[in-house]
């Protein structure tokens, strides 16, 4: 009988750690696809002319993992905050590989192949998912109705409200440098760059975003997540800022500063739901989140291709600062309502 429970508790593990890594593999897959045709359009609009507008479909397509995928990791998950940190860390790792090997795949086997193989990752991926991960929603049941931190309903109201314009400017922020980073490198530092090196420096970049999801993980452990996630906003909107400005090779280091804190913000916006959400919602607020999140990030898309062509980058990335303003507003808005309970918390902590 002991034997019995000990298998079953150790395949419960196995399902889990899968459900995990699918979703962790997932997450690099759908931001990946997200950056195969802004590479290619790179090498392919003076042959074909093939405008930024068509990104809409693939946009649409690829937004369906964070309402799904985030809510089942968040289900999984044992050590919440690390577990999206790291899956966090597995998309903008997709995001730092896809510009570097699309530009590859361009050059050896054509702009169709750059799409075609990871086509055919994607379907066999779904393919195992559904093979080796069983049915999970048997587990919903027993989770905590409480949050880690109590709200008064008021202040939970207004937070809310502010959550709408932080995924608002933080999903068209994240989702336009993102994709425009390839053609902004392309554009301003100077025709005469490759392609592959165009890809290899975008990878450079983003690989800042993924080191900086990992280091402020550390830095929540020292500090309070309020407080950190209104200095992350700043910094992100200091970056963008430096970004519409600088040239040539300071323009790197800019991307570098900027991208840094466009991902760092995700790991901490994750982490400030988490702590006031009750347990047995949470995965539902996620999913709402990535929902109005990348239904609205949709807009970056069209937003991009209408900017650019009555300004180029320059009229991009100034929209893009003001956007992330919007963030900063925001995010210092829910550092003032919670800094009062967070500070009783704080002080009664000794106490318990």
């Amino acid at each position: 009988m002991a034997r019995s429970m000990t298998l079953a508790t150790a395949n419960d593990e196995t399902h889990r750690l899968r459900s995990i890594g699918f979703n962790n593999f997932a997450h690099a897959v759908d931001h990946y696809v997200m950056l195969i045709f802004p590479t290619v359009v790179i090498g392919l609009e003076v042959i074909y002319g093939r405008p930024y507008g068509e990104l809409l479909a693939l946009g649409m397509f690829a937004s369906i993992y964070h309402p799904v995928g985030t809510a089942i990791v968040v289900a999984a998950a044992v050590n919440r905050g690390r577990t999206l940190a790291f899956n966090g860390v597995c998309g903008n790792l997709g995001v730092a590989l896809a510009a570097g090997i699309t530009a590859i795949l361009t050059e050896w086997i054509g702009w169709r192949g750059a799409f075609l193989i990871p086509a055919v990752v994607c379907v066999a991926t779904g393919l195992a998912y559904l093979a080796l991960v069983p049915d999970d929603r048997q587990q919903a049941a027993g989770r905590s109705s409480a949050p880690d931190v109590r709200l008064a309903v008021w202040i939970m109201a207004s937070v809310f409200g502010l959550f709408i314009v932080i995924g608002t400017t933080a999903g068209l922020v994240f989702n336009t440098l993102t994709i425009a980073l390839p053609k902004v490198i392309d554009e301003r530092i100077g025709s005469s760059i490759s392609l592959v090196a165009v890809g290899a420096i975008a990878t450079g970049v983003f690989l800042c975003g993924a080191i900086a999801q990992f280091t402020v993980g550390r830095v929540l452990d020292k500090f309070q997540p309020h407080l950190v996630f209104a200095a992350v906003a700043l910094l992100q909107f200091i970056g963008v800022v430096w970004v519409v400005y600088a040239t040539g090779y300071a323009l790197l280091a800019a991307l570098a500063f900027a991208i840094a804190f466009v991902y760092a913000q995700v790991t901490v916006n994750d982490l400030i739901i988490a702590r006031y959400t009750a347990d047995v919602w949470r995965a539902r607020v996620y999913a709402v989140r990535y929902f109005i999140t990348y239904v609205i990030s949709g807009a970056a898309i069209a937003m991009i291709a209408f900017l650019h062509s009555r300004g180029g980058f320059d009229l991009v990335l100034t929209i893009t600062a003001v956007i992330a303003f919007g963030f900063v507003v925001g995010t210092i808005g829910v550092a003032l309502l919670v800094s009062g309970v967070e500070r009783d918390l704080k002080v009664a902590q000794p106490a318990e």
